[in-house]
């Protein structure tokens, strides 16, 4: 089951690639305040999703199996608010 929490991470980390990019583009064309701190959260959130890759792949046999369903649940949670959220950038 964390092998699907790696995968919805991964699927993360690519997600908030494309939103570091769309709110990176919107920063050169218009410099906001607001842009800049859209950008500045994306790369936070890029970092949380790196993070929670590497502890998925790296540590995953010190998982207990009652916390399996609970992390693959915020992790899809978390991968259906990216999607919104980049749909809602790009519209």
């Amino acid at each position: 089951m964390l092998q699907s929490a790696g995968v919805f991470s991964l699927a993360n980390v690519l997600l908030t690639i494309s939103l570091i990019v769309v709110y990176g583009n919107s920063f050169r064309k218009i410099r906001t305040e607001f842009a800049a701190g859209l950008l500045f959260f994306a790369g936070f959130l890029m970092l949380q999703n790196l993070l929670a890759l590497y502890a998925y792949v790296a540590m995953f046999m010190f998982y207990a199996s009652g916390v399996e369903t609970l992390v693959l649940g915020i992790t899809v949670a978390q991968t259906a608010g990216l999607v919104v959220f980049l749909w809602l950038s790009l519209h």
